[in-house]
Formats: structure tokens, C-alpha cells, sequence
């Protein structure tokens, strides 16, 4: 089992307290399923990226906001955009077209 430096010793676990076998609120998570988690926040954060800068432009297509009047947003939308190009680029740069679960089948989804 991997450990990383903060779980060797966690400031939650007292020196006495004993858990039962199925409580697992104390249990030290692997590096593997931190870096997971990771890649799940960042994926989450590159789609939000690219979800706002469709908004953005939606209330530009509908007429809501001029791009000319709304300096700082049309820069945020400009940026959330560089970021989830640069994101995509790098996905489509790693073979990583189709993004599925193994185990999606095996359920019947």
C-alpha cells in the first residue's frame, strides 16, 4: 500500500482509538486514489472552463452582452477559452479521444 507523507501519521487518528473492521473513516487513502481524484477536479475544472466560455457566448449571440462594453468579461472568456484549447490540445496530443470507464459495460450501462 502506498502511503503519502501526510498519512503516515494523521493528526485526525488518536494514539488509543481502535475502529471496527467496517468503519473506514480513519482509513489512510492510497496516493493512487488521491492522484485520481486529481485528475477528476482537474477534468471538472477544464470542463467548467469551457462550459462558461459557451455561455459567454450565448449571451453574445442573443445580444445580452457587447463584446466592445464588456472588456473584462470578453478577457475572462478569452482566457477560460486558451485554457480549455490548450486542454483539449493535449488530450487529442495523447490519444485520449474517447474517455470511458472500463466497467461501463460490465454494468449494462
Amino acid at each position: 500500500m502506498e502511503f503519502s507523507q501526510f498519512d503516515r501519521h494523521p493528526a485526525y487518528a488518536r494514539s488509543g482509538e481502535r475502529l471496527s473492521d467496517d468503519d473506514r473513516r480513519g482509513a489512510v487513502r492510497r496516493q493512487a486514489d488521491r492522484a485520481e481524484r486529481m485528475r477528476e477536479l482537474i477534468a471538472f475544472a477544464i470542463a467548467m472552463c469551457g462550459g462558461l466560455v459557451v455561455l459567454y457566448l450565448f449571451f453574445v449571440a442573443i445580444g445580452t452582452i457587447k463584446i466592445g462594453d464588456a472588456v473584462a468579461a470578453t478577457i475572462a472568456a478569452l482566457v477560460l477559452a486558451a485554457i480549455w484549447l490548450f486542454a483539449f490540445w493535449r488530450r487529442m496530443r495523447a490519444n485520449a479521444q474517447v474517455v470511458q470507464r472500463p466497467d461501463r459495460e460490465r454494468r449494462g450501462f
